[in-house]
Parts: C-alpha cells; structure tokens; sequence
C-alpha cells in the first residue's frame, strides 16, 4: 500500500497591515475623548468619565488584538495564526468583560454614556472605519 506524501499548507505573511489596525484603535480612543468632552460640556464629569472608561475599554482591547495578531512569525503555519487568532479574541473578551465589571461594580460608573461610548467605539467606527477607502501607501 503506498500513501502519498500530503502536501504542505500555504505559508501567510501576517505582517500585512498592522499598521491600519492601530489607526483603527487610534481612532476608537480620539472618538472616545471627544465623546467624553462632549458629555462633560453638556452634562458633567461623572458622565463624561463613565464615557471614556467604556470608550478606552473598547479600544484597548482592540489595540491589544492588533499586536498580538501581528506579532506571529511571518513563516507561521495557518493552523498556528488560527490558533492564535482564537486564543486572543478569548482574552479579549475577557479583557473586556474584567474591565466592565471595574468599571460597573467598583468605579460606579454612569451606565448609559458607558455602553454608548463602549458601542460607539467598538461598533460605529469599525463601520465607518471600513467604509473609508484606505490608501494604498498605509
């Protein structure tokens, strides 16, 4: 019985845009603080921290996802970025669930500007983010 040899995985180069997910996270923390001052303006400080908390919640943990996905060796097998990739949206959600509760049980934060800033980042501008066309020279 002969078995064939199979063959190897395609190689990824994993370092191809590190450098449009930190203006992603960059983004998310000026929307965040210009949220928060907004907030502050309007209304007072309670409010306006407890909108920054949610905000740098949201981009931190992005930001963390983007330097642990672009740290693999660039001759990485697939199966190692995959595993890789799964292990880091588990700490980040950790990440963001521990610093949640934080801000929720022990700073006491106000909740509605703190999930509104919390969407805001991690939602809304990922979207408009993505709708941006990105030039080609990064």
């Amino acid at each position: 019985m002969n078995n064939p040899v199979p063959p190897t995985a395609p190689r990824f180069n994993t370092k191809s845009e590190p450098g449009v997910l930190f203006k992603l996270a960059l983004l998310q923390a000026f929307g965040s603080i210009v949220f928060s001052l907004v907030l502050y303006y309007c209304f007072d400080l309670r409010e306006a921290l407890s909108a920054f908390f949610g905000g740098m919640i949201a981009s931190t943990a992005s930001l963390y996802s983007a330097g642990r996905l672009f740290t693999a060796r660039v001759d990485s097998e697939p199966q190692e970025i995959l595993i890789r990739f799964y292990i880091s949206v588990v700490i980040k959600v950790l990440f963001t669930l521990a610093m949640m509760a934080i801000c929720i049980i022990v700073i006491k934060v106000s909740l509605l500007p703190f999930i509104i800033a919390y969407l805001l980042a991690a939602l809304v501008i990922n979207l408009l983010f993505l709708l941006v066309p990105q030039s080609a020279g990064g």
